[in-house]
């Protein structure tokens, strides 16, 4: 072989190439039961020796015109019905970034043909963070390929890739056998036969159910999802019976603009006939306003009453420890104000956030500065405190019951002298090997001090953009940038002449604004900043600039946001414009990742 597996082993971390598709597995998956599909998924990452086998193949290289491996990880999508083929198909497309066009099946009318639909997409950053290990030295693309199988030909795609494809003997299996691979091949008609027959026979019993206004049974046959054991609401059912027009509206609904639409519906973790009469009624249906709402105030009151509940089991594991949020700031004082009271009421919003977490464990966590320990089994506190010496420090330590193998760990410090100084350091140790998606947790408290009090980082901070229009206010951020005593980073975004394709500055001062300081320079102020600095003004209309406390800038052009692309893609189904929304994400992100590592 030209590739050597003992090296491949040792160099591809095969675990860590199976954590992502756990994930990628445990995300896709969540997407379709969101949406109420019936579906299998699995994931498999190649071994070293299927590696170095399937590199041995023509075609494979570094070369301009060769083609890499894009299968190292792979998952298969297995659906109930054929018609959630192209509504998968849709989602993905939504979700990742494509590679190439979809493999589909290419047969006449006069042949049969297994059923296929394999996709390739890039693996997304946030799954690769887990990944220490080296592909660079082998052809292979930072991919992952879904194949999307109805449960019919599932089974049959194995026979067929063992018994005909992929058989030791070749092409000498089959020789002389033709009416044989025919008669296999009859298998594949009925197949597709059986899969068509399903929906037509659903179609039809959803159709009957209808006319005899069994109104659940109705969207139970022609939805055909995996609902919750949870009747149709009575309510609901008086208002279709007298209503015979909307109960029509909602039968003619199609099934894919359904499946997105619940999708859209961010507020909820299982499925019931009650949420899919609301989700229709809100967004597919066109009747009478007046019967509209009052069918969506009946369904407002009967979800009030649904109410769900999951839990996960906790399986612990050797742990890494990777920073989650970092902040080091003053609190504003003002002259007339009391330090005493800023520092005490910091202590007890403090505290109080520490006993909302161990509400269940303790009730006698003290609200202002003494000392106090806690020690239970996957619980811990210590308080350090003194009231006449200004000093407060809190660590807390607990098991999170909802994430496997994941401990949170947070130390605040608050000092007093001329002013209160605050630092908050949050970590989280987790499993090497899995992915921990709320790698960034701010603690609740800090929010709240901010709004109570305020910070400061050479000048106050704001959860609302400061719009800069003068040289005066120019000069004044100049000096902020250029002052070493800044601890955190200054965002700037620049009007821009479409207010379309403007970033959505207030959005992202609500979202950082606890630790960035965030600026909009107005066009006004742009001419002014064409002197102050080395861009064009072309350059700087609807820019986003960004300098970080240890002299990194990160300056984004116009075209570069509009051409911003989600790697996983969770707005999919939101309204707007998803390029901005793409572009605020990775901002937000890389402001997140910058606050633990500079601090």
């Amino acid at each position: 072989m030209r590739y050597n597996v003992e090296e491949i082993g040792q160099r591809i971390h095969v675990r860590q190439i199976e954590g992502m598709g756990e994930r990628l597995e445990e995300d896709i998956g969540g997407i379709l039961s969101r949406a109420g599909m019936y579906f299998r998924i699995f994931h498999r990452a190649k071994t070293p020796y299927s590696i170095a086998q399937k590199l041995e193949k023509s075609g494979y290289g570094f070369g301009n015109s060769d083609k890499k491996m894009q299968d190292l990880l792979g998952l298969r999508v297995v659906v109930y019905y054929p018609d959630d083929l192209e509504i998968i198909r849709t989602i993905l497309e939504k979700t990742f970034r494509q590679v190439g066009d979809w493999s589909e099946t290419d047969s006449t009318e006069e042949e049969f043909k297994a059923s296929k639909l394999n996709g390739v997409f890039r693996i997304p950053e946030e799954y690769q963070r887990i990944y220490n290990g080296d592909i660079s030295f082998l052809p292979i693309d930072t991919t992952f390929e879904v194949q999307l199988r109805t449960i019919s030909f599932e089974g049959w795609h194995e026979i067929e890739h063992d018994m005909r494809y992929k058989t030791p003997y070749g092409e000498e299996f089959w020789r002389n056998n033709e009416k044989l691979s025919r008669t296999l091949n009859c298998v594949l008609a009925n197949l597709e036969l059986s899969d068509w027959t399903t929906m037509n026979v659903f179609d039809q019993l959803a159709y009957y159910h209808y006319e005899n206004k069994n109104w659940e049974m109705m969207l139970k046959g022609k939805f055909r999802l995996r609902f919750a054991d949870q009747s149709l609401a009575e309510e609901i059912v008086d208002f279709l019976d007298c209503n015979q027009e909307v109960a029509y509206q909602i039968y003619r609904c199609e099934r894919p603009q359904v499946l997105f639409a619940l999708l859209r519906d961010g507020y909820h973790d299982r499925i019931t006939y009650n949420l899919m009469v609301k989700v229709m009624n809100e967004s597919l249906v066109d009747y009478d306003h007046r019967l509209q709402r009052k069918l969506s105030k009946i369904c407002h009151e009967v979800m009030k009453k649904e109410k769900t509940g999951r839990t996960e089991r906790l399986e612990l594991n050797l742990l890494d420890v990777t920073p989650s949020f970092q902040l080091n700031v003053t609190l504003q004082h003002k002259p007339q104000g009391d330090l005493n009271r800023e520092f005490l009421l910091a202590v007890q919003l403090i505290a109080s956030w520490a006993q909302g977490r161990f509400h269940n464990i303790t009730k006698d966590i003290p609200n202002s500065p003494v000392d106090y320990e806690f020690h239970e089994a996957g619980y811990n506190l210590q308080i350090l405190g003194n009231m006449s010496l200004g000093f407060y420090k809190l660590t807390l330590e607990y098991v999170d019951s909802t994430r496997k193998g994941v401990v949170w760990r947070t130390k605040v410090s608050l000092e007093r002298s001329n002013r209160v100084r605050m630092r908050v350091d949050c970590d989280y140790c987790h499993n090497t090997d899995r992915l921990i998606r709320d790698s960034f947790n701010k603690p609740r408290f800090v929010d709240e001090i901010f709004r109570k009090i305020g910070y400061e980082d050479v000048l106050s901070l704001s959860s609302k953009p400061q719009k800069v229009e003068k040289m005066q206010e120019i000069e004044q951020l100049s000096r902020l940038i250029g002052n070493h005593s800044r601890t955190l980073p200054v965002v700037i975004a620049v009007e821009d002449e479409d207010s379309e394709s403007q970033i959505n500055i207030n959005r992202l001062a609500e979202t950082v604004g606890t630790y960035a300081h965030v600026y909009l320079l107005g066009k006004k102020a742009i001419p002014m900043m064409v002197e102050a600095s080395d861009y064009t003004s072309e350059e700087l209309m609807g820019a986003v600039w960004v300098t970080f406390q240890n002299g990194e800038d990160k300056f984004f052009t116009r075209e570069r946001i509009s051409n911003s692309r989600f790697d996983f893609n969770k707005y999919a189904f939101d309204p707007g414009n998803v390029y901005e929304k793409a572009f605020r994400h990775k901002l937000v992100r890389l402001i997140k990742e910058k606050n633990c590592c500079y601090i």
